[in-house]
């Protein structure tokens, strides 16, 4: 009896003794991509703000609604990075501006517009080709969390090309989005241990050398929680963007007009709970303030407006 009791201490010590080396090596952190997986999540959202117009009116708005959103991996490339389908079945919003409230509904192919309690007509669209309603949005992402390509739907591109060159002809310097390696990496290239950070932040003009965008991220592994044999990480991240517009002169109409930009800030405070056995989000909350301000000077008048406004969201995985 001695002797088994000794073998079970051995090996429970054994057990405890792996486990605070892989916790001291770290743990890596990575999404892993099967052909044919399909993760479903629910997405909770809630906010408020205010829009000040430029002749010094403000207005309040709110906004509250949910959705589904479904992500099908249709294929692995060589680099680990996976091909993926992103698909939002359902959603119901309801937006506040002042006394006005509106509500839209998506399901099943159907939308449904409310306008002050009362149903409106939907505008004519065929919503079979809108993409992440009627057909999928695709795009490619790697292991570490980055945005690597986003795959343009062919159906809509002659309307989307006329409204790109009308904004390049009314905005100089504007380019059209480059896709490509959108973001930065959610992960690190190394092994994390608990309570270490990792920061980043990246420059990049993804609309022209005239718009530069500035994004500064910090990440921090707070747990690992071992959860019926599920490795359960919760990590904190804070991500701030800020993007510069120069002053520039646009022609909406036969009028000239001077449009600064002084401000455009956006900060993410999330909790996110990660599963490193299967490599996928769990759940995410996230707390979103959001700031703009626009100058404008036409015909020797100057008139500002801005739009300030908090969103809390939160994504369960189903």
């Amino acid at each position: 009896m001695r002797i088994l009791i000794f073998k079970v201490l051995v090996v429970s010590l054994l057990v405890v003794g792996a486990g605070a080396a892989a916790a001291q090596d770290g743990t890596p952190l990575a999404f892993k991509f099967s052909p044919g997986d399909v993760l479903e999540y629910d997405i909770m959202l809630s906010g408020s703000g205010g829009l000040r117009a430029p002749d010094g009116e403000l207005s309040t708005m709110g906004l509250q609604g949910s959705a589904r959103l479904e992500f099908t991996v249709v294929g692995v490339n060589a680099d680990g990075s996976g091909r993926i389908q992103a698909l939002l079945p359902r959603a119901n919003f309801q937006v506040n501006v002042a006394q006005e409230r509106a509500r839209f509904s998506y399901e099943n192919g159907l939308v449904r517009w409310y306008s002050n309690g009362q149903e409106q007509t939907p505008p004519d669209a065929d919503i079979s080709q809108v993409p992440l309603l009627g057909k999928p949005l695709e795009f490619v992402a790697s292991p570490k969390g980055q945005i690597l390509d986003v795959v343009m739907p062919e159906i809509g591109d002659l309307a989307a090309s006329q409204g790109l060159g009308g904004m390049q002809q009314m905005v100089p310097g504007f380019t059209a989005p480059d896709f490509k390696n959108m973001g930065e990496p959610i992960f690190p290239d190394h092994p994390v241990r608990v309570g270490e950070t990792w920061r980043k932040t990246a420059y990049s003009t993804p609309f022209g050398p005239s718009i530069p965008v500035a994004v500064t991220q910090s990440r921090t592994l707070e747990s690992i929680d071992d959860q019926f044999g599920v490795a359960l990480a919760r990590i904190s991240g804070y991500a701030e963007t800020r993007v510069t517009v120069n002053p520039t002169t646009i022609s909406p109409g036969e009028m000239d007009m001077t449009v600064s930009v002084p401000e455009v800030r956006q900060t993410v405070t999330s909790t996110e709970f990660f599963n490193t056995t299967e490599g996928k989000l769990v759940r995410g909350d996230y707390d979103l303030s959001f700031v703009t301000r626009v100058s404008m000077f036409a015909q020797e008048q100057s008139q500002e407006a801005s739009i300030e406004a908090r969103l809390h969201s939160t994504v369960q995985a189903r």
